[in-house]
């Protein structure tokens, strides 16, 4: 994660921008630190007093690209909706935010094969299932969506988001995946609640 407050920043953000056109183009083992600073038109220097390594500055990237897509997600969501259909809202517009991504979804369909940045978006992961966990006790408690143990249902949402969105940067077919996530969401909603929409 980024070591330094405010001054500066725009330097850090040609960095990081550098960073992602040249990972997306040429693949993230492909870029030296050299490579991107000459591409951001900046010292290796300044990289590092940025960034502690490559995979401190992928890590980072990787984390304002997600942090991104979550919040235009969160930001979908109708406060007086229900659960089930604030889920799928939140999940079609991750999906087709993930899909104006251009370049970028190439690094981040690479980065989940890289171990160093891997436990960056395990933590985000991590971060996620809290909020999901609360949002699910909570759907539970209202009686619109079926009891299961949160916990153990927040992990398994955000695991199956997860590998929805590898297949779709992978394999660019968001219509099957979207039928299948929605499908799996709405098998929570309760008998009561199964008309709403």
């Amino acid at each position: 994660m980024a070591r330094r407050q405010p001054r500066g920043m725009e330097t850090r953000e040609r960095i990081l921008d550098a960073a992602l056109a040249e990972f997306s183009d040429r693949g993230y083992a492909a870029v030296s630190i050299d490579e991107i600073a000459e591409a951001a038109g900046v010292t290796k220097g300044a990289v590092y007093y940025w960034f502690a390594d490559k995979h401190d500055l992928g890590r980072d990237l990787q984390h304002a690209l997600y942090d991104r897509l979550t919040a235009l997600a969160l930001a979908a969501l109708d406060p007086e909706g229900d659960a089930v259909t604030n889920m799928r809202r939140a999940f079609q517009v991750y999906l087709d935010e993930l899909g104006s991504l251009g370049r970028a979804k190439f690094f981040l369909r690479d980065a989940w094969t890289i171990p160093e940045l891997d436990e960056g978006g395990r933590q985000d992961q991590r971060d996620a299932a809290g909020l999901v966990r609360g949002t699910l006790a909570a759907a539970m408690a209202r009686g619109e969506i079926v009891t299961l143990d949160p916990d153990a249902l927040a992990h398994v949402l955000l695991g199956a988001w997860a590998e929805a969105t590898i297949h779709v940067l992978t394999t660019g077919e968001r219509g099957p995946t979207v039928a299948v996530v929605e499908h799996f969401i709405e098998s929570l909603r309760t008998r009561v609640h199964q008309g709403v929409r």
